[in-house]
């Protein structure tokens, strides 16, 4: 179980960079960090990590488990801040070009109504 709990341990630190790089907008490094610590999850939480005799360290595995959960809860509230941010920029732009398109459309000359019929008296 001590290796389950220092597998633990390098999955919470490769949270805490993961929200960092979130907040920072980085979101590649976050994408191969959050892989990383999946990996590791697996690892740690596989039957030959935890299948060491240790019953003592029960509650620190518990515990590790749950800050695990409130780091996720943390990186899955900053992404959606993200995704949110993204989206607005989105609908921004594309307010912008339709602005920019009836600007276009306004300031182009208006050709004057031309008749098919030609005038005996021109």
């Amino acid at each position: 179980m001590h290796a389950a709990l220092t597998l633990l341990d390098k999955a919470i630190e490769m949270g805490h960079r993961e929200l960092a790089h979130l907040a920072a907008g980085e979101v590649d490094q976050a994408e191969e960090l959050a892989f990383g610590r999946d990996t590791m999850l697996d690892e740690a939480l596989s039957d030959e990590s935890l299948a060491e005799p240790a019953v003592n360290n029960l509650d620190s595995l518990m515990a590790k488990l749950l800050e695990l959960k409130d780091l996720q809860a943390q990186i899955i509230d900053e992404a959606s801040r993200l995704r949110q941010d993204v989206a607005g920029r989105l609908r921004r732009t594309g307010k912008e070009q339709q602005r920019h398109a009836g600007y276009g459309r306004s300031t182009r000359p208006v050709p004057r109504i031309q008749s098919r019929f030609i005038s005996r008296s021109s």
